[in-house]
């Protein structure tokens, strides 16, 4: 006799329960851990770049920001162009005009305390050096770049920098050379560094900067802040808000 073959048949009930209780506790795991994300979500800060080229950013203006659900903190920057030289190397850059104390800037290395006076203090971005290129243009080496930040907090002799503000307007232009055209004579000055501070940014003490533009024939204006809000509904709303106001909005 034949042996009669088991219907397989009967076993489908059984591996499509089996299928839906799979797929209903993945789908289960699935909303605890987008529910769980999103809780995380809202419990972190969120740092937006708020930009305004049109106008400055007026003390009204930052009123109303600080208005925002989740609010915590806004810093006003300040910004003027400027060419930094360091060494056989150069940029032009934004320098940023900022509260060292309170401003949320992650320090590499530091070179000392120092007295704000006369000679501009800077705090540039460990990413900075890397931007460097010499008078042919050369971009600078990696190498190159790291000795010029490690020689920041060097006890032998701390690295300086000479500084242009570009498009200056000083009062008494009579020491400008014959070839400087009507563009103003731009004078180059000595400037020390505070330290070294993660990013690529250029920074100087928001009070110092100040004057440093005034002596310049410069003043300060502000056409961008940071704000930090907690929790990413409250800032995706913050976003929303100011892009349709005709801010330019960046995560940071």
């Amino acid at each position: 006799m034949k042996k009669r073959k088991p219907d397989k048949r009967k076993y489908l009930p059984f591996i499509f329960a089996a299928v839906l209780v799979i797929g209903a506790a993945a789908a289960l795991i699935f909303l605890l851990t987008q529910f769980a994300l999103e809780q995380w979500q809202e419990r972190q800060t969120y740092l937006l770049s708020v930009r305004l080229s049109s106008q400055e950013i007026t003390t009204e203006l930052c009123t109303s920001m600080c208005r925002f659900a989740g609010f915590e903190e806004l810093w006003t920057v300040m910004e003027s162009e400027v060419t930094l030289t360091v060494g056989d190397w150069q940029i032009s850059t934004p320098l940023m005009g900022v509260d060292l104390e309170t401003f949320p800037l992650k320090p590499v290395r530091s070179a000392g305390e120092k007295s704000l006076g006369s000679v501009p203090l800077l705090l540039p971005g460990e990413k900075l050096f890397s931007m460097l290129t010499d008078a042919n243009g050369t971009a600078i080496t990696a190498r190159q770049s790291k000795i010029l930040a490690e020689s920041i907090d060097s006890t032998d002799q701390s690295l300086t920098a000479q500084i242009v503000l570009e498009n200056s307007n000083p009062a008494d232009n009579s020491d400008a050379p014959d070839n400087a055209g009507n563009s103003g004579y731009l004078s180059a000055e000595t400037a020390e560094f505070l330290g070294l501070v993660s990013g690529d940014g250029l920074y100087m003490d928001a009070d110092q900067m100040r004057t440093w533009l005034s002596d310049h024939g410069s003043s300060a204006s502000v056409h961008l802040v940071w704000l930090r809000i907690k929790g990413k509904s409250n800032a995706e709303t913050a976003e929303r808000s100011l892009t349709e106001a005709g801010f330019q909005v960046l995560y940071i």
